[in-house]
């Protein structure tokens, strides 16, 4: 090309290599920081997926050791301080941990001796969850005290289902004495009339109706697939079915829910069974369109207008399907039935672990029978006086062990003497009757069964269910919640001290005490397992008996994703981070805002 005379020459653009190679460098990057990415990514899973599996294993191994000390007899529990309020014992311990300090205090078949063991034992678990730092996994079985217009208090430990109104109690009750089942329902807070009906209706065995209650024509007109159980639930989810019954009104607020969605248990007519997510139980899937139905809303003001959640306590709080206890000694051995026909065999199993007066006193009640009343000019001698002639049988059986208080026996003398009157060596005016009484109710016992179903504990019941218990009143209910909360808790494990206090007469407290206990051996608690350091956190409900045979677990639901009601740092330390709201750390000085 030639321009102006010049030719002009073309080079070559040797630049387009770069451009190509830059290109290159920053496509092979880009793909290089992608495959850096997923394989990030996958790490990152694969560790989450490991941290999760880490969680489940010891939610199985956490749970696995509450079920070995829910096993335990009631001495060995005591020694390692007791399963309702131990945080020794179920605060941010790590498994091994907790292992080692039951060994301590004497694994299977190794009981434990003494007290000092159990405080070696909690002192060495302790030590060794400090030493384990935070690398490791965790856990806490905790419960949530529910005061009525208190602040909820976090508790480290178990709950006694004793502690709580069983529904065959209020069965039986209803059965013996129309209408005392349902007035010890109506007792309740949020239970109506047509609640208390219906749900007795459910539960008994024929189809006649209350006046307020609910049979199968109720359901059948309603349209509904419901039908009643006749019979007591498997689950307190199933009286979701219930007319009047509301969610809200059984579980609160906070977890109705996970409970009406996720709950497991047996179902009732109408009702479906799918195998559950674990160890192959049940879960109870109620119809939708039964739980949501206008006519199952509770007719109770109170649930209307949204109190119930947070003025009072719910039913499921109260009411339960579980509670039992082992009519065993503190040291696990069966205790001694006092209405067994032989009476050396009850000699037997009472000398060395009750005074030889009241032994002697119990079989004269067994041979003559009680009185109430002496007639004039008898003379009177102690038990361990009188003589039994040889072959004297057992005639009269005892309804309890408190026919004993303040009882008296006429003994018939030998031709026209007149008869001998015996006084009972525990009398409620004694100072040491209650310590008598207990040494009593640890060994012995009215009934003939390994376990009893339905007594309500003393120890623990709340207000609201010792206003249900037949002959107390509310008042008088009243009085035994606020006269318990000043006791220690070895002056409440004697079922005379309601008497003592002057809170019942001895009559009323006889008529009362064979629906008491001072035990139980089912529990409910929460498990919760986590990692200082992080990673997932896991929560479980459970209730697991101990009462029938090898502990086992009779119910659990997954509570993971419910709204966690407490720090995370409290279930470790003592040194808590604050936002907002509040709730009470039992044994802590002062409240803890959430």
């Amino acid at each position: 090309m030639k321009r102006g005379g010049c030719q002009l020459q073309q080079w070559p653009r040797r630049g387009v290599v770069l451009i190509v190679v830059l290109v290159l460098v920053v496509m092979l990057s880009l793909a290089g920081f992608g495959f850096l990415s997923a394989m990030s990514t996958e790490y990152e899973a694969v560790r989450l997926h490991g941290s999760l599996l880490q969680a489940r294993h010891t939610m199985v191994s956490a749970e696995s050791q509450l079920l070995w000390l829910c096993d335990q007899p009631r001495r060995r529990r005591e020694i390692l301080g007791g399963l309702t309020d131990n945080p020794g014992l179920f605060r941010g311990r790590s498994v091994d941990a907790v292992a080692a300090a039951g060994a301590e205090a004497g694994g299977a078949g190794q009981p434990a001796v003494s007290a000092e063991d159990g405080a070696t034992a909690i002192a060495q678990l302790q030590s060794r969850s400090l030493l384990a730092g935070d690398d490791v996994w965790r856990f806490s079985v905790i419960s949530v005290d529910r005061p009525v217009g208190g602040v909820p208090e976090l508790r480290f430990g178990v709950t006694t289902e004793s502690a709580k109104l069983h529904l065959a109690t209020v069965l039986r009750w209803e059965q013996s004495t129309p209408g005392a089942g349902r007035q010890a329902l109506l007792r309740l807070p949020g239970v109506t009339e047509i609640i208390a009906d219906s749900l007795l209706d459910w539960m008994d065995a024929d189809e006649l109706q209350r006046p307020q209650g609910a049979e199968s024509e109720y359901y059948q007109g309603l349209g509904l697939s419901t039908r009643p159980a006749n019979a007591v639930p498997g689950r307190l989810e199933q009286l979701l079915a219930v007319r009047g019954m509301s969610a809200r009104l059984l579980f609160g607020s906070g977890s109705a829910t996970a409970a009406a969605n996720s709950a497991t248990g047996s179902g009732s007519a109408g009702s479906g069974i799918a195998p559950g997510v674990e160890g192959g139980e049940a879960v109870l899937t109620v119809p939708q369109q039964d739980l949501t139905a206008e006519t199952f809303a509770t007719d109770s003001a109170e649930s209307q207008t949204g109190t119930i959640a947070g003025a009072v306590r719910p039913l499921s709080e109260l009411l339960t399907v579980w509670s039992a206890e082992r009519l065993s000694q503190p040291d696990g051995t069966v205790r001694v039935n006092v209405n067994q026909a032989d009476l050396n065999a009850i000699r037997a199993g009472l000398q060395g672990r009750v005074p030889e007066a009241l032994i002697q006193f119990l079989v004269l009640a067994r041979v003559s029978g009680l009185t109430s009343t002496a007639p004039a000019g008898v003379s009177e001698q102690p038990a361990e006086a009188i003589t039994l002639p040889p072959g004297a049988v057992a005639t009269v059986g005892l309804r309890s062990l408190g026919e004993l208080v303040d009882g008296q026996v006429l003994v018939p003398a030998a031709g026209n003497r007149p008869p001998t009157l015996v006084r009972s060596p525990l009398q409620s005016t004694q100072a040491d009757s209650d310590l008598l009484f207990r040494q009593l109710t640890d060994v012995a016992c009215t009934e003939p069964g390994p376990v009893i179903v339905g007594r309500v504990s003393l120890q623990e019941a709340p207000e609201e269910v010792l206003r249900s218990l037949p002959g107390v009143t509310p008042e008088q209910a009243a009085s035994l919640a606020a006269q318990r909360a000043r006791l220690q808790p070895f002056e409440r494990r004697s079922l005379l001290w309601p008497v003592r206090a002057g809170v019942l007469t001895v009559d009323q407290w006889r008529t009362v005490l064979p629906e008491l206990t001072d035990t139980g051996d089912v529990f409910q608690a929460e498990l919760v397992v986590f990692r200082a350091a992080g990673g997932p956190l896991l929560r479980r409900k459970l209730i697991v008996d101990g009462a029938s045979g090898v502990a086992t677990r009779v119910y659990w639901r997954d509570v993971t994703e419910e709204r966690l009601e407490f720090p995370l740092s409290s279930l470790t330390s003592d040194q808590f981070s604050v936002d907002s709201g509040e709730i009470v750390v039992r044994g802590m000085s002062r409240p803890e805002t959430l």
